[in-house]
């Protein structure tokens, strides 16, 4: 063997073999990590096998490239508080522990993970800032965060929550634009401006269809929802007359629109801050152990409010739908009452080549996104009707891989004299509701039919549950 290829031989050996220990030793400092978790707090963690030469195969954590990347223990029941060496799992991508009973202040050397992305913390008590998560407004990330197609997290505000420790100069480069300040709908007292805005934290609640929305705490003792609009496509004068036609439209389970901001380059919306997030969050949010069943006169008060929300608002004309009826969009008060939000923003997007039918709402004849009829609005408020009887989110895995949508499937089983298979488990164990559920049920059918002619209007419907509810007060009084 000639000398200087032995050499050359021997160099790429000791290469590899210290690649290997560099790479060995990262994955053991996540490995101690990992385990100093398992010993802070108690819960279904404790099921990994710390016998095995690697954490990859544990629960709940992925690896690549020979390092921990993502950590997810959503709805675990863990308790206790993060141990500080969390910040050593320095390559995680995204943490996961929504729905989980921890608590204290949260460790400081979170600061550190400089990959991280995405951060689901829902559901725990915890004190003090997350650094990747609250920041001021005013320097919000240009790159949002992806969303968690995976496991299919949502947020407080049900929408798909992001995560982004970037920077970029957003609010505060156009200050110096034509309009310095909020415009306020209405004669309420303006008890905050821009500049309060901008010096706001604001926490990411989620990325909708049009844009994403953050939980603006203000110095004034304020807390808001502002909204964050992306691909609006229509000019300023536009702009302001369709968002200040939404303004003025007022109802009891409508999220109210309390004030815009508008320039070339952002374009945003502050309304109330829902404290008890949406909806979707509440049906889907966590089906483990130690969930609250939500009872048939929860679902049967919030179908109600929300079908005189949409009621309200296609009264304003033959013009006026809401474009975006989903679980998400449907908020709830501390006492759970709805209030719709999100509506009349979808004239204001940009147009789609092929609207999104994954989502399950969308009625079959729309092929704009932007033109949403009444009738395509009741076609929605139906699914969501069916979401809520059956506990079944309308892009759930089971009806995607059988490619059949939400109300196919229910139309399946109640053709094959089923229909009590049909309802949600939770609904099932309470007593004499089982007629007003199918009553429901059909009042469902009915405003998703294929033909747009089939369906009642808004006002029937909610007639009609406003009716059906009237009957199960009587009943039960």
């Amino acid at each position: 063997m000639r000398p200087h290829f032995f050499i050359c031989f021997l160099l790429s050996i000791i290469f590899f073999l210290l690649s290997f220990s560099i790479a060995h030793s990262d994955l053991s400092s996540d490995t101690t990590a990992l385990l100093a978790l398992r010993k802070a707090v108690a819960g279904r963690s404790l099921l990994w096998n710390i016998s095995e030469l690697t954490p990859c195969n544990w629960t709940g954590v992925i690896c690549q490239a020979n390092r921990v990347i993502e950590l997810r223990l959503p709805a675990m029941g863990l308790s206790g508080r993060l141990p500080l060496t969390i910040g050593n799992l320095s390559e995680l991508q995204t943490l996961s522990l929504r729905f989980n009973a921890l608590s204290g202040p949260l460790p400081a050397d979170i600061g550190n993970l400089a990959s991280l992305r995405n951060l689901y913390l829902q559901g725990n008590l915890f004190t003090g800032e997350i650094p990747v998560f609250i920041f001021n407004l005013h320097n919000l990330t240009s790159k949002q965060g992806g969303e968690d197609p995976q496991h299919g997290e949502v947020g407080v505000s049900g929408e798909k929550p992001v995560a982004d420790s970037g920077r970029a100069p957003a609010l505060a480069a156009q200050r110096g634009g034509t309009n310095k300040g909020l415009v306020f709908f209405g004669n309420i007292p303006k008890e905050f401006d821009l500049e309060d805005l901008l010096r706001a934290s604001a926490e990411v609640l989620g990325k909708g269809t049009f844009g994403t929305t953050y939980k603006a705490s203000l110095d004034v003792g304020m807390t808001m929802a502002v909204k964050r609009l992306k691909d609006v496509n229509v000019s300023e004068k536009e702009f302001r007359e369709k968002i200040e036609a939404v303004g003025k439209i007022n109802h009891e389970n409508l999220v109210p629109l309390r004030a815009y901001y508008f320039n070339k380059d952002e374009k945003l919306l502050v309304c109330d801050y829902m404290p008890m997030g949406s909806l979707s969050a509440l049906l889907h949010g966590n089906r483990g152990a130690g969930r609250t069943p939500i009872n048939w006169d929860t679902r049967s008060s919030i179908a109600l409010g929300a079908a005189r929300a949409i009621a309200h608002l296609h009264s304003e004309g033959p013009r006026m739908s809401h474009g975006n009826i989903k679980s998400s969009n449907i908020l709830l008060t501390r006492t759970f009452e709805a209030r719709v939000s999100d509506f009349g923003l979808a004239h204001l997007a940009g147009a789609t080549a092929a609207p999104n039918r994954i989502d399950g709402y969308r009625a079959p004849e729309v092929t704009d996104s932007r033109k949403i009829s009444q009738k395509a609005d009741v076609y929605s408020f139906g699914v969501l009707l069916l979401e809520l009887l059956t506990g079944k989110a309308p892009n759930h895995s089971e009806l995607n891989e059988e490619r059949v949508d939400l109300p196919r499937w229910v139309l399946s089983v109640v053709k094959d004299e089923w229909t009590s298979e049909v309802f949600d488990l939770e609904l099932l164990r309470y007593q004499n509701v089982e007629e007003d559920m199918v009553q429901l049920l059909q009042v469902a059918i009915s405003c998703t039919a294929q033909y747009p002619d089939n369906r009642p209007s808004m006002q029937q419907v909610s007639t009609q549950i406003e009716e059906l509810c009237s009957s199960h007060d009587k009943s039960s009084s």
